[in-house]
């Protein structure tokens, strides 16, 4: 084996030495002094017969040898031949010198043509070394290399006899990476938030189940456990992409580097997050998940549309959570001209909130002496003829007091974003405070049976938005929550309807006859399709953030019950 590398090398070398001693002669042929030069006539500048000779029988050995190295399959030093060759090749032999090269091209490394592309010296054409890169990735089944390489040739050289084909073979290979029937899934199920991913798990199983029985056909799931790892996140990615699924759901958490992964692989991803910058980072990347912008949307504009009211206050915990909602809540009150007339903090720690509660309602500062209203020259004793007042439920002098300093709230609806284990302590001291009458505006933690248990008899009027509810009468969440509490024997919840919701709309999109690449079903949810599921209606803008239609519940004889709109 050494002795014939040594002799390919041997070869090689001398058929290098005849073509440096015939570029030496040639130049010292066209050495010629200038008064020479004056009496040659143009028509002499072409090279003689005996020049065109030599560049013929050059050529001719130059074809041989590099025949002898094909044969051998020595695809390297075949080539340089040829590219050499190239220099002698009468004008009307390029054409049949060119076929020669690509019967070479067809069957050589890509790394030996990546050598040939960054090296000055060779003369075979770029996009001709370019085209066959990526064919031949192709045939190894480098297809992201190969997809790369030919959107490249095909952007930088349109008009080359090879673009038709290679776009041909762009739309093979994105079939290919594409199975339409199979989704992957990111989620935690392992380590400290387990618990959420086997949650969304029977989700996106009950959405293969549906799929499968109402299509006739097969779907199926890649699931890979993240276990809330960064690292194993990507890994989990780059899985995925090998499996060639039509586009990943998840991850629950660590989305960001799972992102930038799946953006540089070209697969969509819908992670599970209420992060809005998440789908900022590529055109790939989508959330579906329920956020603090919807919430306080849909409850302003059923407060303001529906019920008519003008003014609200705004009671939240002084910490991210609630200062968070209390301004996104503060402006869309002034989308909808609205006006906030009190907002009032309090300590979390806490449990006693009489401070902010009587500084919304006015009664925390002291009333000055001339806004003070004067006494009542009235013997309390003839109130009793009044019949405005009832001698057995409030005695005289009593009633004096109340009839003064009666609180007048000057909000139609109360605000208060915060966990159920501060409402059940604020919404009592609310009505101990004589602040009551008006509507109690909750975000989705409202939605929790401890409210209704703890909070019971002082929860009239609250207005609670969530992104899902298993009593809801709407047919799709009705019947998932249904059949779901049969296969699983537990009631679904927010978490498992959003996986169902989001695994239904990949493979929803995906089985789509115009959608036959990742690039196609990218490009579908990103074109404002409306998608109905148990979770209300789903769109998606153009930055890649969804746009739900959240629920809306009371409170009634003890129990939750949907507001119909």
């Amino acid at each position: 084996m050494e002795n014939k590398k040594s002799n390919y090398r041997f070869r090689l070398q001398f058929i290098i030495v005849v073509i440096l001693l015939f570029l030496i002669s040639s130049c010292a042929e066209m050495q010629v002094s200038p008064t020479e030069q004056q009496d040659v006539p143009a028509a002499e500048t072409k090279p003689s017969d005996d020049k065109i000779q030599k560049h013929k029988r050059l050529y001719e050995v130059l074809l041989k040898e590099a025949l002898e190295f094909s044969i051998q399959n020595n695809n390297k030093d075949a080539l340089l031949l040829y590219n050499q060759a190239l220099t002698f090749a009468p004008e009307n032999e390029v054409p049949v010198l060119m076929g020669k090269i690509e019967s070479i091209l067809v069957r050589t490394d890509p790394a030996i043509i990546e050598a040939f592309l960054e090296n000055e010296n060779i003369k075979i054409p770029t996009p001709l070394l370019l085209y066959w890169l990526g064919l031949n990735h192709a045939s190894n089944k480098a297809y992201p290399k190969s997809k790369t390489i030919l959107t490249n040739y095909i952007l930088k050289y349109p008009d080359h006899r090879y673009v038709d084909d290679a776009k041909e073979l762009l739309m093979l290979i994105k079939t290919t990476l594409f199975k339409s029937d199979t989704i992957g899934c990111l989620l935690p199920l392992s380590g400290k938030y387990a618990l959420f991913g086997k949650r969304a798990l029977m989700g996106v199983q009950m959405a293969i189940h549906d799929l499968s029985k109402q299509h006739g056909k097969k779907f199926n799931a890649v699931i890979k456990d993240t276990q809330s790892n960064t690292t194993r996140a990507v890994e989990c990615v780059n899985e995925l992409n090998q499996k060639k699924v039509a586009a990943i759901l998840g991850p629950l958490l660590t989305v960001k580097e799972a992102g930038k992964q799946a953006q540089k692989l070209g697969i969509p991803m819908v992670a599970l997050t209420q992060k809005s910058e998440f789908p900022a980072m590529g055109e790939y990347l989508f959330s579906n998940f329920i956020t603090p912008q919807m919430q306080v949307q849909t409850l302003a504009a059923y407060a303001f549309i529906e019920l008519g009211i003008e003014k609200v206050a705004i009671l939240y915990p002084n910490e991210r959570y609630g200062k968070k909602y209390m301004n996104l809540f503060w402006d869309v009150v002034e989308e909808f001209d609205g006006k906030v007339v009190g907002v009032e903090s309090y300590d979390g720690k806490k449990t006693d909130f009489t401070k902010p509660i009587q500084k919304l309602t006015g009664e925390y500062y002291p009333v000055p002496g001339f806004l003070k209203p004067k006494p009542i020259d009235m013997d309390p004793d003839q109130l009793f003829a009044d019949p405005a007042y009832n001698p057995d439920l409030i005695t005289a002098r009593e009633a004096v007091v109340k009839k003064d300093e009666r609180i007048k709230i000057d909000f139609d609806a109360l605000f208060i974003p915060d966990s159920p284990s501060k409402i059940n302590l604020i919404l009592p001291q609310l009505v101990y405070n004589d602040a009551k009458g008006m509507y109690l505006l909750g975000t989705n933690l409202w939605h929790h049976k401890s409210l209704l248990i703890q909070s019971k008899g002082y929860n009239r009027k609250a207005v609670i938005t969530d992104g899902f509810f298993k009593e809801s009468k709407r047919p799709a969440t009705a019947q998932f929550a249904s059949q779901f509490k049969e296969v699983f024997q537990s009631e679904p919840g927010f978490i498992e309807a959003i996986a169902y919701d989001t695994a239904s709309i990949l493979l929803s999109v995906a089985m789509d006859e115009a959608v036959n690449s990742r690039n196609k079903l990218k490009d579908a949810l990103r074109g404002r399709r409306v998608f109905e599921g148990v979770t209300g209606n789903t769109i998606f803008d153009k930055e890649g953030n969804a746009h739900k239609e959240l629920f809306l519940m009371t409170i009634k004889k003890n129990k939750f019950v949907e507001i119909s709109r």
